[in-house]
């Protein structure tokens, strides 16, 4: 008479273990399995506490994430020194200009400094689209 067999299969995110065979060795890989899937972080909250504790800080985390746009910090120094104050409402040609006169380089980067002013839309800016062009002002 032969023996019985068993099998399992379980899946955690894209990874998946499955294993048939005798039910002595299905029950102990199966163990062995859950244990090594248990041991992988679920979030990447998780992951950087497991990091942590490992003493391991990955190259995305160290520089913070995403990179940081030049023209950001120049744009709220301009806001904080009234450059948007009403009552003239500032073209993005007139941003471009200012940026330039403070020492950045902007040739061809008239749409980068334009997605720059739109992220702080309903933050320090208001904005409008007028025809074509966008304007921007504080009040």
């Amino acid at each position: 008479m032969s023996e019985a067999k068993s099998r399992f299969r379980i899946r955690k995110g894209e990874i998946e273990v499955e294993y048939e065979g005798l039910v002595k060795d299905v029950n102990e890989r199966y163990k062995e399995a859950l244990e090594w899937l248990k041991s992988i972080p679920k979030t990447v909250e998780e992951k950087k506490i497991r990091h942590e504790k490992e003493g391991k800080v990955e190259e995305k985390e160290k520089r913070g994430g995403a990179r940081k746009s030049l023209y950001s910090p120049k744009i709220d120094e301009l806001i904080s020194e009234g450059f948007f104050k009403l009552p003239d409402k500032k073209r993005r040609g007139d941003v471009v200009k200012a940026l330039q006169e403070k020492g950045l380089p902007v040739t061809g980067k008239e749409k980068v400094i334009l997605n720059a002013l739109k992220r702080r839309l309903d933050t320090t800016l208001k904005g409008t689209k007028i025809g074509d062009e966008w304007v921007f002002w504080t009040e």
